[in-house]
């Protein structure tokens, strides 16, 4: 038994040993720690004090504790703190150094933006109070910090005036860090022949500094060869002295060595004397020295079995212990599966109240059939960034004239798409109190943005606080008149393009949201174009041109967006959609969608019509095939028809319908989902397989968004719900009958 003590007594003495050299390494920590609760507890002191010197004093060495152990979200909290009460001091040398702090800080945690707003601050005192060195490292600083996210030009601008003011001077140093940063700006920016230069003096700083660096080592390496030198001509002074007083001492030495004889007769008397006593001496140590060695195995053994014993009480509660963590662990997984059901059914609760918000707002927005009766060519190209968003088109038309507008509100999701319901409302508003009061020919562009204005100020009670939200729009809005073949437009920070025969003219807007702003008293620019058949307006908000996206990762651009649309403006309109949604996808790759995108082309040329003087409609040579078997649903659509004069062929059910296509010739099929033998899906397909220019109406009992997608999947050309809306039930036939 004791054998197997013994052991296993090594590996416990290891441990030992281990425990006291990892105690000494954690003193630093502790230590650390201590000091950060004698400052926490001196915060409390100098609270109740009112003390507000000592108390930032304090705050800003908690800072500096923090930062130290790594813990950088502690240390930016006591930095703030620190900031806070220096302010209400007006201490601005301690502000400069705590802002400097929280910008090194916050560009360790790569919060980018919030660096460049600390060093910004320090470098607003330093520029104050003329320190030139401390300036010149702000500078380079929020360079750095613009590099880091991208912004090279921001970064070149303010590492060029580090450079400058580094030059004035002459601090060399911190010039080649410039030089560094400017070439590094000017490689990311592609301009290869600036970035050279500035690595060339980047490098031709570098090897001076270094130089210098070697001829201060070697002047310091002068100056201890000279010390080295005066100090060996004191040593071999010291020698010579020395050598003097050795001659003396020998002549004493002769005189000594005659009583040195005689001494040692009598000391190797008294030696032999103390060798039979040490003899001795030895022998009795010797056996104390046995019996101690046996107390000491003896007392050894007993401490084993101590540490053996306490080493299994430690495991026994250790195990213990661990029970009883498992059994707390399987608690808090029952709780957190808890949390995590809950929180699933709160984010369905929210996902579905949002989607049903975009029910909402989808019935808010113009209905396709006010873009059909209006325009023969056109398209809407609408990525909400959310389910909802803060984009939206609304259109009116009174008489000869129609109305569109596109805006971008403030933000996006569930915030900008309230805007954007506000939005169509103010502006249905102002259009009909104006329709009412004065003739459709008093409307003006730039007097309906003045109007909207007022309303965004007046609804939302802005006063220009600097706390209150900004919200707002940007905003392109046109008026067209058909008859006189004249275009007005007004633009709130949003502009319009116009291409003609290849040529695109931009129409900027005014520098100025639809909110309140400080030129929120000079009236929107109203501009008065002619327009030509064949003309193509597109109106659009900032995201798509906004988007980050390629190979650097950089915007799209105005410019890049002008370059695509010339080029696709001699495409039909829906091509030029899907070009452009391609483009943006493209471009987008693996970045996320910035934001909300709308863009709209619109080819300027009035529809075409074949209604006869008023408002009758003549399809006398248009062949429609009606596939439906409720007789009831069939009667109603012969009696909506039946003054067009067209020519209505009933079949009963799909296969029916096919057949009929497959031999004869047809305008147009309105085609029931729910029919014997074949149904509307199906028959559509087959339909579309033999005659693809066929129009396809699909009907259904209800509108369901699964069925309609099922229809277009299918081949369908458009989509209606029963109970049929009779006005947009025409204008869909008439769209593709025209």
């Amino acid at each position: 038994m004791w054998r197997s003590y013994i052991i296993k007594f090594p590996k416990v003495i290891l441990l030992f040993i281990l425990l006291l050299l990892l105690s000494r390494y954690g003193k630093a920590a502790e230590n650390i720690q201590d000091q950060i609760e004698q400052q926490k507890a001196l915060v409390q002191k100098y609270k109740a004090e009112d003390n507000k010197i000592e108390l930032a004093k304090v705050y800003t060495k908690l800072g500096y504790l923090y930062w130290q152990i790594s813990a950088q979200l502690e240390a930016i909290n006591y930095f703030t703190n620190s900031v806070n009460v220096n302010e209400t001091l007006g201490n601005k040398n301690a502000l400069k150094t705590l802002y400097n702090n929280l910008g090194l800080l916050c560009s360790e945690r790569e919060e980018y933006q919030k660096a460049i707003d600390y060093f910004s601050r320090s470098l607003e005192i330093n520029l104050a109070q003329g320190n030139k060195a401390e300036t010149i490292s702000d500078y380079l600083n929020i360079a750095l910090s613009f590099q880091s996210i991208g912004y090279y030009a921001e970064s070149n601008s303010r590492a060029k005036k580090a450079l400058e003011k580094a030059l004035e001077i002459n601090n060399l140093e911190l010039a080649k860090n410039a030089y560094g940063i400017l070439g590094e700006n000017f490689e990311k920016l592609g301009d290869d022949k600036a970035a050279a230069d500035n690595f060339e003096k980047f490098n031709s700083l570098a090897k001076h500094l270094q130089k210098l660096e070697m001829e201060k080592m070697a002047d310091r390496s002068k100056q201890f060869e000279e010390q080295v030198h005066s100090k060996e001509k004191e040593l071999k002074t010291t020698l010579n002295d020395l050598g003097e007083a050795i001659e003396l001492n020998r002549e004493m030495q002769l005189q000594n060595a005659l009583l040195n004889k005689e001494n040692q007769l009598n000391e190797a008397k008294r030696a032999q004397l103390e060798a039979e006593q040490q003899r001795l001496e030895a022998k009795e140590k010797t056996r104390q020295t046995q019996i101690f060695g046996l107390s000491a195995v003896l007392a050894l053994f007993v401490l084993i079995i101590i540490l053996v014993y306490f080493q299994f009480r430690a495991k026994k509660k250790a195990n213990r212990q661990l029970h009883d963590q498992n059994i707390e662990i399987e608690k808090q997984k029952e709780e957190i599966s808890k949390q995590h059901d809950l929180a699933q059914v709160q984010k369905k609760r929210i996902t579905d109240s949002i989607q049903y918000a975009q029910r909402i707002q989808k019935a808010v927005l113009p209905p396709v059939e006010a873009f059909d009766k209006s325009f023969n060519d056109y398209f809407i190209l609408y990525r909400p960034k959310d389910i909802v968003s803060g984009d939206f088109y609304w259109t009116t038309r009174k008489d000869n004239v129609l109305i569109l507008a596109v805006a971008d509100c403030t933000g996006h999701g569930v915030p900008g798409a309230f805007m954007s319901m506000l939005g169509v409302a103010f502006l249905n508003e102002i259009v009909n109190k104006i329709a009412i009061n004065k003739h459709i020919s008093t409307l003006n562009a730039d007097d309906i943005l003045n109007q909207l204005r007022d309303m965004v100020i007046t609804s939302l009670h802005q006063t220009g606080d600097q706390n209150e939200p900004k919200d707002g729009m940007d905003i392109a809005l046109v008026i067209i008149d058909f008859e006189k073949k004249k275009l007005q437009y007004a633009g709130a920070n949003s502009p319009l393009y116009l291409i003609r025969k290849g040529e695109l003219m931009q129409y900027n807007p005014d520098k100025m949201p639809v909110s309140y702003h400080q030129k929120r008293d000079i009236p929107f620019t109203g501009h008065q174009v002619d327009w030509q058949p064949d003309d193509i307006i597109y109106l659009f908000t900032d995201g798509y041109i906004d988007q980050f996206g390629g190979k650097e990762g950089m915007k799209f651009m105005a410019k890049k967006f002008k370059e695509v649309l010339c080029k696709i403006s001699t495409k039909p309109m829906a091509e030029q959609a899907t070009i452009l949604q391609k483009t943006f996808d493209d471009w987008r790759g693996e970045h996320n969608q910035l934001d909300d995108v709308l863009v709209i082309g619109i080819q300027l040329a009035a529809r075409l019509s074949t209604r006869k003087a008023g408002g009758q409609i003549n399809w006398q040579n248009k062949t429609i095939l009606i596939a439906e078997d409720t007789d009831m649903n069939y009667f109603l659509l012969t009696a909506v028809l039946k003054n067009t004069m067209a020519n209505l062929i009933r079949v009963k059910d799909g296969q029916e319908a096919v057949d009929f296509v497959r031999n004869n010739e047809v305008d147009l099929v309105l085609m029931d989902i729910n029919m014997p033998r074949m149904n509307g899906y199906d028959a559509t397909r087959a339909i579309k397989q033999l005659r693809s220019d066929i129009p396809i109406i699909v009907q259904t009992a209800m509108h369901f968004d699964e069925e309609s997608d099922e229809a277009y999947n299918a081949g369908a050309d458009d989509y209606i719900a029963k109970p049929i809306d009779l006005k947009t039930f025409m204008n869909k036939i008439e769209r593709f009958l025209s």
